[in-house]
């Protein structure tokens, strides 16, 4: 389809098909991610629940170092978004390689945290024998880091311009090559060497490749480099500066979160045994084929908002939002709905031990409760980071997260042992339920709406550019 007026995207389509033309993919996206991951811990499950467990645990502290800038970059939808619905095409690819630049940047960064991985995992008082496996799988996953990064960078581009479905492919395709390298090299088939955790994190660094790959074969096509500038490599001061400014809360914001649950679900929890960390382990593979789909929509409501911002529609802003919210809370109460009634089926797909079955029974009736405030958290921190309003929901959430998750974790885990495994996820709860009403207040408030221009002049200007700016959605 091809919209030729002003009205196109709104009275072109009904608002759920605009949702859904551009959130489905991208939920197909992450569904795809999850989907490796399940994968690569229900594959190492049949080797070993230690195995299993161990690349749990070191996929959580490599997307420790990771989320930092995973949330910087998060906001290259937001900058091309508004570029490209006021019709500044050759700014798109600009802000594109800003974030590569900076990805790049972030990569080499941290490639010394490899020296300290032995002691970061010792630290944390696993099992001796789950160590070097922990450490192994970190190192393999850090060492192509970069890759990460342009892939973030240049996937957060191509949603912005209306090219979901070339990320969903490429994200697709790199889940296939996952699978297949998994089985490869976690099991020793066709004479290739067992390598167990190291076959997976192999596995996850190949679907990396073959995703990147495919989006810069899209990237530099004749096509895409006319309209929206995408041999632009040069570094824009101006530009970067502002990935910086209105990115660093993100990114903080991010890396808070991760950091601050790595620590409750890899410190908080071995206070209760290897079943448990098992056990929660398996949970968190089902909770992230809820969240993750719904971070997907999110996505979509970042740059849905941050499209009509630009083309000067806030009223409209607001109503994707508040749609993508309705839509995730209805996927997500589907899924919380699904734990609880199968709660103890789903765990018997990863263990046989009775302690492992029971503690995830448990965890997954939690894991059910959450959602209702997982999906609400999800869907507004999209849409403000949609308005670049990232400094106020950082703050709030790294305080709540760092005083709830983390310092309640430990005092209900020491103070009331009695409470087992579900005493600390109790207090994850109430974290959940006070984030998720801050972020929809905030939102409603409209105090994001005193960042849209301020001149009328401007206003018609940023309006006047939507009618070219759209293109067929999903191209």
């Amino acid at each position: 389809m091809s919209f030729s007026n002003e009205a196109s995207i709104e009275n072109a389509v009904s608002p759920s098909k605009e949702m859904l033309l551009l959130a489905v993919p991208t939920v197909l996206q992450m569904l795809s991610y999850t989907v490796e991951q399940f994968t690569d811990v229900y594959m190492l499950s049949k080797v070993s629940d230690a195995h299993a467990a161990s690349a749990v645990n070191s996929g959580m502290v490599t997307f420790c170092v990771i989320s930092f800038g995973f949330g910087i970059l998060m906001l290259v939808n937001a900058m091309v978004s508004q570029a490209f619905g006021a019709k500044q095409y050759a700014d798109c690819g600009r802000h594109m390689w800003q974030g590569l630049w900076l990805g790049v940047v972030y990569a080499l960064a941290l490639m010394p945290v490899m020296l300290f991985a032995t002691p970061i995992f010792q630290l944390m008082g696993h099992p001796a024998d789950w160590v070097p496996m922990e450490v192994t799988y970190f190192n393999i996953s850090i060492a192509l880091l970069v890759v990460k990064m342009a892939a973030i960078a240049m996937g957060q581009f191509m949603l912005a311009v209306n090219r979901p479905n070339i990320v969903l492919v490429s994200a697709a395709s790199g889940m296939v090559a996952n699978i297949f390298v998994n089985w490869l090299l976690i099991y020793g088939n066709w004479g290739f060497p067992a390598m167990g955790v190291a076959g997976a994190a192999w596995g996850t660094n190949a679907a990396v490749m073959i995703e990147l790959l495919i989006l810069c074969v899209v990237a530099f096509t004749p096509h895409m480099r006319t309209t929206y500038n995408t041999l632009a490599a040069r570094f824009d001061a101006p530009k970067f500066r502002e990935l910086i400014k209105i990115g660093l809360p993100s990114g903080f914001q991010t890396a808070g979160d991760v950091v601050a649950w790595t620590i409750f679900l890899a410190v908080v929890m071995p206070a209760f045994g290897p079943e448990a960390m098992k056990a929660n382990g398996y949970m968190l593979q089902y909770m992230k084929l809820s969240f993750m789909p719904a971070f997907g929509l999110s996505t979509a409501v970042t740059a849905l908002v941050a499209r009509y911002v630009g083309a000067g529609k806030p009223e409209i802003s607001e109503q994707r939002a508040h749609l993508g919210f309705r839509m995730a809370m209805g996927y997500m109460l589907l899924c919380g709905v699904m734990f609880f009634v199968f709660r103890n089926h789903l765990m018997h797909l990863f263990s046989t031990d009775p302690a492992v079955i029971a503690l995830g029974g448990k965890l997954l009736i939690v894991c059910a409760i959450f959602q209702i405030f997982d999906a609400m958290f999800i869907i507004y921190v999209g849409a403000l980071r949609g308005v670049k309003d990232t400094f106020w929901p950082s703050i709030v959430q790294i305080a709540l997260c760092w005083g709830l998750v983390v310092g309640g974790g430990f005092a209900v885990s020491r103070l009331m042992p009695q409470w087992g495994v579900l005493g600390p996820w109790t207090v994850g709860i109430i974290y959940g339920m006070i984030l998720g009403f801050y972020l929809l207040g905030r939102f409603r408030s409209g105090r994001w709406k005193t960042m849209l221009p301020e001149s009328e002049a401007e206003a018609k200007r940023f309006d006047t550019g939507m009618a070219a700016a759209v293109e067929p959605i999903g191209k």
